[in-house]
């Protein structure tokens, strides 16, 4: 999980977690609607947050700032799809251009159409049964939510662009000099950009895409750690290790280990 612009491989994932979900500041192209089956779930959207419980659903539109945090709550069942916009073939209106006045919709006006679709759909269902589903969905979700046109602020268009900036450049040695530079705005500009909207600063978000690139490697290819750590972007071994266990919870062998032990 990135913290990032994130650039998806898939264009429908369908999550399923057993517990409430804990994922820093991140933004993405994507359509992304989370699903409360029992318990609950927070979620900050453009800086305000918001309580999801049993039966609520949080509907947020492409390239918004939002991250998810625990509240406690020991048992907690959801359903997350993400989704590219492209599959509805412009079915509904261009979401890029018009953001919700408000992203969450509560469970007394979540259709019984929604709720079953939200049960039955799975990761494993052929593709076109997704769609089918996320269809429904979404067509139920839209009458509930009032629209207002987007208004970016010179600060939200370059939250986009450092975040697309560092995913396509962050196994390269970067700075807030760097950034700056690239930028042509001062480092303590880019510095407070982290602070407030992403939530995190430069070295560790920049840690996170290169770990999350190294397990990328670590499950897809047979390159040595030594190499994987060079190519994602980690200037020594010591460091790779020690923020790889930080994330990961184990040290980057431990974790070649277990992935070879399920593959076999």
């Amino acid at each position: 999980m990135l913290p990032f612009y994130e650039i998806r491989k898939d264009d429908l994932s369908v999550i399923r977690n057993a517990k409430q979900i804990s994922f820093p500041a991140h933004m993405h192209g994507y359509i992304e609607i989370l699903y409360v089956l029992s318990g609950s779930q927070r979620v900050e959207i453009n800086e305000k947050m918001y309580e999801l419980h049993k039966g609520d659903v949080v509907l947020i539109f492409p390239d918004i700032i939002h991250r998810y945090e625990t509240s406690g709550y020991p048992a907690t069942n959801e359903v997350l799809l993400i989704i590219h916009p492209k599959i509805f073939g412009g079915l509904f209106p261009d979401l890029t251009r018009f953001h919700p006045e408000n992203p969450i919709v509560t469970q007394p006006f979540v259709h019984e159409d929604v709720v079953s679709a939200f049960e039955r759909i799975k990761r494993e269902d052929d593709y076109a049964i997704k769609l089918g589903w996320t269809h429904i969905i979404m067509s139920h979700l839209l009458r509930e939510i009032e629209f207002k046109q987007v208004q970016r602020s010179p600060i939200q268009d370059l939250s986009k662009k450092l975040m697309e900036y560092l995913s396509n450049h962050f196994t390269e040695p970067i700075t807030l000099d760097s950034l700056a530079a690239e930028f042509n705005v001062s480092k303590y500009y880019i510095s407070r950009i982290f602070s407030n909207k992403i939530k995190i600063n430069l070295r560790n978000y920049l840690s996170m895409l290169r770990v999350e690139y190294a397990s990328m490697l670590i499950r897809t290819t047979d390159a040595s750690l030594t190499t994987i750590c060079v190519n994602a972007g980690f200037d020594s071994q010591r460091t790779f290790n020690r923020v790889f266990r930080a994330i990961y919870g184990m040290t980057p062998r431990d974790f070649k280990n277990n992935v070879h032990n399920y593959l076999k």
